[in-house]
């Protein structure tokens, strides 16, 4: 195309002027006389070979000036628009430059300019102008919007540990993970290599929760790129419009700054604080938790489980407890859930284990056990065994001693992921115990499949077992069932001697309850188990 298109110009100029030359001649050779070729060499010729020249000059000028530039810039767009429409391009004439190009070549530079070269979203002005528009539109019609940043920790490593080109193919993945799901009123758009920006329209508070939490667990997920798998670190900041911000650069200053306020906690997601007393969807309470995990303001208390036949304590249940009487009213119940929805159950989880291996080392108590519960998110962590088995080592604590608690409903959710978890933890010589049995769908032939000791019948089977036959029945053919496969049976929720004389009729291993014992603080524990260790319990401690 370079070399044909100044052939074409020069055809154009210098042929049409050939035609004219003979055709002038002929017609003056016919028609006037015998001075033709005088009049040629004097008058014609010159002018020619004068416009030929000048025609020569311009073409040079033109080619040299304009052509040539033209043709270079040309080239390098047909080099862009091949990279973005290569498919179409090859459909095209290439041998010459038409609208259909011209028009490809252009719509290739504007999406460079309004696009991230490497994942596509689009850039920063064109979010900008997302942002305003979503800021105007609230204004008129009262739509809640909600920017979350995302930020990507140790590019720098990442780049100069595995190249650019697998950063590149990382962010990529990055940008689809976020792209997934979103509605067609959310936008995603990339600032720079590490930073992303997500503005999403909600309803309410409530309809964030999901919504970030959603995005989190998809990015924070393994990345796998040519066989390889990577893991990275992911912090996200979010702020409110209108309920925090009254402008965009509000918005996208406030969602900076909780962003900002991730950085060296165990926290990854911050949603910006603007001083209100405003619980929003349990935010408020989020955020007591996470500086609960860092100011060391949880506790844990502990209640009793008593041998029935030997009357000794058959192990400690550990519970969580908030050390400020403020929050002494807020749910542990709803604590733990927003624990979960909010990836803060991990760090919660290790330093529950960290503290029971802490205090059995502490107090040195022989045959003391404390039993731990585990949340459904624990139990499709792989990791778990791992990090419980480095707290054990850290405390030279036996594992026998750390007894696991998990609910039926938590087996049932997905049992062949718990299964994998559990039997790890049964080869590691930890005790396993179903708490809350008879409220999911497990029956007792399923459980015997996994590495359990002993179940514990939900207390509202206990509650009124002496006036309801029918949790008397249920209580009873429990026991004799869980016995045939040599199971271990706790009722919790004694809170009468009478029920314990029952329950002891119906040959029931283990009971736990208020009749029993209210939690023990730390420092009660040492006197317990002097009056109710292995040498039996002495009296009610009612």
């Amino acid at each position: 195309m370079k070399q044909r298109l100044p052939t074409i110009i020069a055809k154009l100029l210098v042929a049409p002027g050939l035609v004219f030359i003979v055709g002038w001649s002929c017609t003056q050779y016919f028609s006037v006389s015998e001075n033709f070729w005088s009049a040629w060499l004097q008058q014609i010729l010159p002018v020619i070979l004068l416009t030929l020249l000048a025609l020569g000059l311009v073409l040079w000028q033109l080619n040299r000036h304009f052509i040539k530039p033209l043709l270079n810039h040309v080239e390098k767009m047909a080099k862009l628009a091949k990279h973005q429409y290569g498919d179409r391009l090859i459909e095209l004439d290439r041998d010459s430059i038409g609208i259909e190009h011209l028009q490809l070549y252009f719509s290739a530079i504007e999406k460079i300019l309004e696009h991230d070269s490497s994942t596509g979203l689009n850039n920063r002005a064109i979010f900008d102008d997302r942002l305003s528009q979503a800021v105007s539109d609230g204004k008129r019609s009262g739509r809640k919007y909600a920017l979350v940043l995302v930020e990507v920790e140790g590019v720098a490593k990442i780049i100069k540990k595995h190249g650019q080109y697998i950063a590149d193919a990382l962010f990529r993945q990055i940008a689809e993970r976020i792209s997934e799901g979103l509605r067609a009123t959310d936008s995603v758009s990339q600032f720079d290599e590490n930073l992303f920006a997500i503005l999403l329209e909600v309803q309410d508070q409530d309809q964030l929760v999901g919504l970030v939490e959603k995005i989190y667990l998809k990015l924070s997920k393994k990345y796998q790129i040519f066989k390889r798998h990577y893991d990275i670190s992911i912090v996200l900041g979010i702020s409110f419009y209108p309920g925090q911000a009254k402008s965009s650069e509000q918005l996208f200053n406030f969602a900076n700054q909780a962003l900002e306020n991730t950085k060296g906690l165990s926290w990854p997601i911050e949603f910006y604080d603007d001083g209100s007393k405003t619980d929003l969807s349990g935010y408020t309470l989020i955020q007591s938790l996470r500086q609960a995990l860092d100011n060391d303001e949880f506790k844990l208390v502990f209640q009793p489980v008593i041998d029935l036949k030997k009357q000794h304590t058959v192990y400690l249940e550990a519970l969580l407890r908030w050390k400020n009487p403020d929050m002494h009213d807020v749910s542990i119940e709803r604590t733990i859930l927003l624990a979960e929805k909010n990836q803060l159950i991990q760090p919660l989880t290790n330093w529950i284990v960290l503290s029971a291996c802490e205090l059995l080392s502490r107090l040195n108590i022989s045959n003391m056990v404390i039993g731990i519960n585990l949340s459904m998110v624990d139990l499709h962590d792989h990791y778990l065994p791992k990090r419980i088995s480095k707290c054990l080592n850290k405390y030279n604590i036996k594992p026998g001693q750390i007894l696991i608690e998990i609910t039926e409903s938590q087996i049932m959710q997905d049992p062949d992921d718990v299964a994998e978890i559990l039997s790890h933890l049964g080869m590691m010589g930890l005790p396993l115990s179903i708490d809350d049995f008879g409220t999911g769908q497990a029956s007792l032939t399923y459980l015997k499949k996994l590495p359990v000791e002993k179940l514990k019948i939900d207390q509202s089977f206990i509650r009124d077992i002496l006036d309801n036959p029918d949790d008397k029945l249920i209580v009873k053919a429990t026991i004799e069932l869980a016995h045939t496969l040599d199971l271990e049976v706790i009722a919790e929720g004694v809170e009468s001697a009478e029920i314990e004389g029952l329950l002891r009729e119906l040959n029931c291993d283990y009971v736990q309850g208020y009749y029993i014992s209210r939690p023990l603080e730390v420092d009660q524990i040492p006197t317990w188990y002097q009056q109710y260790g292995n040498a039996g319990r002495k009296a009610n401690s009612n």
